[in-house]
């Protein structure tokens, strides 16, 4: 006897200990039941838009595999929009990208007056050579839906971004919510540099800085490691390059898992080279991230050439690729000449290579 299929959605009480964060108990999670539209498929069977329902076929692997949904065209304006059976307000959405993650620039829901509405949405494309669940931070609605888009731009890649599977997760109405942590961010926020109540402080650039030694060392192995078996209350910081202002931004992100929106581009590179040091490779996501929303073809030369003295390659490999993918404007921004003589050829050859598609026997 065939065994009897999965459900389609289900609350989320348990979850895959290597997937996902867990929910909302009042939250329930479902796969896609059905294509309801698709900009354009590869196949009608392997690589079909269908492919993308139901549970994961082929993620954790990584490739070009049978049972993702991919491409028929490698272009900018690729989309799949699906439908789940259970009404829910969404409040997070698990795409499982297996080919090329990093394609997605939007996600929306159908709305109760039959509009698409954005929950999320980027201008930046990554290209990345692993499998990934993408859950990006979704904006907060009341109103609840069946049919979701899923907005791709495939053309960094030179080839498919493909799809396993996509999962929502979200509360039915009438359902008990979760809290709302905004006032909790913000009443934490407003600790930051708050001498009342403060048992540390801080001298760096000759400014004082006022902080708790429980918050900093349980979000950071190197004030752990400083306060612990020590009486200090009083500490001068020496930690090279980096400023007063770079240390708000620090102790802005310790307390509220946030980067403040009004970073500078060069505090961004300043905290992505500093995460290391403090044992914060979060922190380093997270610049990373604020940095390329940051980026733009007028000033990603300026960005390089600070990130020649820094030995970053991570960050330079980010650069590399929105230069190539924007070399025509970015060759026109002030000092584009000198770039070292490597990065210009390497962009130049990623640029060769973006208007070269792969083929793909069937």
């Amino acid at each position: 006897m065939a065994a009897s299929a999965p459900p389609m959605y289900s609350h989320t009480y348990q979850r895959d200990p290597d997937g996902p964060p867990p929910y909302h108990p009042s939250a329930i999670k479902q796969w896609a039941a059905r294509v309801e539209n698709f900009s354009s498929q590869y196949n009608n069977s392997t690589w079909s838009a269908t492919q993308a329902l139901g549970q994961p076929k082929v993620y954790p692997q990584h490739g070009d595999f049978h049972g993702a949904w991919a491409q028929g065209a490698i272009d900018e304006n690729q989309y799949i929009e699906l439908e789940f059976d259970v009404p829910v307000c969404p409040t997070a959405i698990n795409i499982y990208e297996t080919y090329n993650p990093g394609a997605v620039t939007a996600i929306k829901f159908m709305d109760s007056k039959g509009k698409w509405d954005t929950l999320w949405s980027t201008t930046k494309t990554l290209v990345l050579t692993q499998s990934r669940i993408f859950s990006p931070p979704l904006k907060d609605t009341t109103s609840t839906t069946t049919q979701v888009r899923i907005e791709m731009n495939c053309k960094p890649a030179r080839t498919w971004c493909e799809i396993d599977a996509v999962e929502l997760v979200g509360i039915r109405e009438g359902a008990v919510r979760p809290v709302d942590d905004t006032d909790f961010v913000a009443n934490l926020q407003g600790l930051i540099n708050n001498k009342e109540f403060s048992d540390v402080k801080f001298e760096i650039d000759g400014q004082k800085l006022y902080a708790h030694k429980a918050i900093l060392a349980a979000r950071s192995k190197y004030f752990s490691d400083m306060f612990r078996g020590k009486n200090q209350d009083s500490v001068v910081l020496k930690i090279p390059s980096v400023s007063s202002t770079d240390m708000l931004a620090i102790f802005h992100f310790i307390y509220t898992n946030r980067i403040p929106r009004d970073s500078k581009i060069k505090s961004l590179i300043t905290l992505t080279g500093v995460s290391s040091i403090l044992g914060m490779p979060h922190l380093k996501t997270a610049a990373m991230y604020r940095l390329l929303e940051s980026m733009t073809c007028n000033n990603v030369v300026d960005i390089v050439l600070e990130l020649v003295e820094k030995d970053d390659d991570e960050v330079q490999e980010m650069c590399l690729r929105f230069i190539a993918d924007n070399l025509a404007d970015v060759s026109k921004a002030p000092g584009f000449n000198k770039l070292p003589q490597s990065f210009l050829v390497r962009a130049v050859q990623e640029a060769t290579a973006n208007m070269c598609i792969t083929s793909r026997a069937i």
